[in-house]
């Protein structure tokens, strides 16, 4: 269930019910809920956005590191890594100060 400034769904549309549809503050105030609902849209289209790109670059960079600790990784590792959450890529990226094989990165 959905809020706007404090006003839930159903009481909303019960106020909607209350009040004709050429009332200018209905209207007004329909228009406010429309335009925060499309806001808190983009600011979560946004944060899973930077989300997403994060966890992308942490990807590429351990990539790059396990090319340049064990040499290039099979496609099977590639796809591994893509697959991972972003935790596991953290706790992969600790790890490869210490790891001493591929095997041993990843299990």
């Amino acid at each position: 269930m959905s809020k706007a400034r404090g006003v839930d769904e159903p009481t909303a549309y019960a106020l909607l019910q209350q009040h004709s549809d050429g009332d200018s503050t209905m209207q007004t105030f329909i228009e406010r809920y429309i335009e925060q609902g499309k806001q808190q849209g983009m600011e979560l289209g946004l944060a899973r956005g930077r989300q997403e790109g994060r966890q992308e670059g942490q990807t590429v960079v351990l990539l790059r590191q396990i090319e340049r600790k064990f040499g290039p990784p099979s496609e099977a590792v590639r796809q591994r890594i893509a697959g991972a959450d972003a935790e596991t890529i953290l706790q992969w990226s600790d790890r490869i100060l210490t790891a001493q094989s591929l095997d041993g990165l990843l299990h």
